[in-house]
């Protein structure tokens, strides 16, 4: 629920604002960079992770009465991941969705202001930081407990970039990695969900696979 209200509330924030929006896509990632052993199953476990994406992107589209296939998931990073050991990298993501899209659209690209809070934000050491300034307006929604550090986000506009702060959205203080966590611990779906932190249609899916919960197949 946590990444649906920040992207349910950041949509129509845009348009309030006057962006025309064509679509949206939610990218799960196929292959990064490791942080410890919880990240090395990531490409084995895209398909449940993909599916369950495609659940929060159908609930976006009637929660927000849009048109079916507005909010859509996309496997381009499986795609890029193909026939190389490589990690994906947000930057080649993104150009290539670039290359891909109509002649002038501009690409949003959607951060949480954990990405760029702190004394050092994590965004300063991604990939290629330039090339992603290039090609996406980088768009930041709140975080709970991550203030913006202004002065990074001043010196990425410095360099060029399109930054759109939305103030207005009020994401709430879910973690996954804690949602995780919580299942592992013997937690169930439904009680998540009866907490308002799963919405039915993921707290149904990861019961009938057994994802997450003690003995689960999935371990990212």
């Amino acid at each position: 629920m946590g990444h649906i209200e920040m992207l349910s509330q950041a949509y129509q924030c845009l348009r309030d604002r006057g962006y025309r929006i064509a679509g949206a896509l939610l990218i799960p990632v196929y292959r990064r960079n490791p942080v410890g052993a919880s990240k090395e199953r990531l490409p084995e476990t895209f398909h449940h992770r993909c599916i369950m994406c495609q659940l929060a992107a159908r609930y976006i589209n009637r929660r927000l009465a849009l048109p079916k296939g507005s909010f859509a998931v996309s496997s381009i990073e499986a795609e890029l991941a193909r026939g190389r050991e490589a990690p994906n990298y947000t930057a080649e993501t993104l150009s290539l969705l670039k290359a891909r899209s109509e002649p002038g659209a501009e690409l949003v690209f959607l951060i949480s202001s954990e990405l760029v809070s702190g004394v050092d934000p994590q965004f300063g050491h991604w990939y290629q930081v330039d090339t992603i300034l290039n090609v996406a307006a980088l768009t930041i929604c709140p975080r709970p407990g991550y203030a913006l550090n202004n002065d990074f986000v001043g010196s990425l506009v410095e360099r060029g970039a399109h930054v759109i702060v939305l103030p207005e959205v009020e994401t709430p203080d879910i973690s996954a990695t804690d949602l995780r966590n919580q299942m592992r611990a013997g937690v169930s779906p439904q009680t998540l969900e009866q907490q308002g932190l799963l919405i039915p249609s993921v707290a149904r899916y990861l019961a009938r696979h057994s994802l997450y919960g003690p003995g689960g197949t999935v371990a990212c």
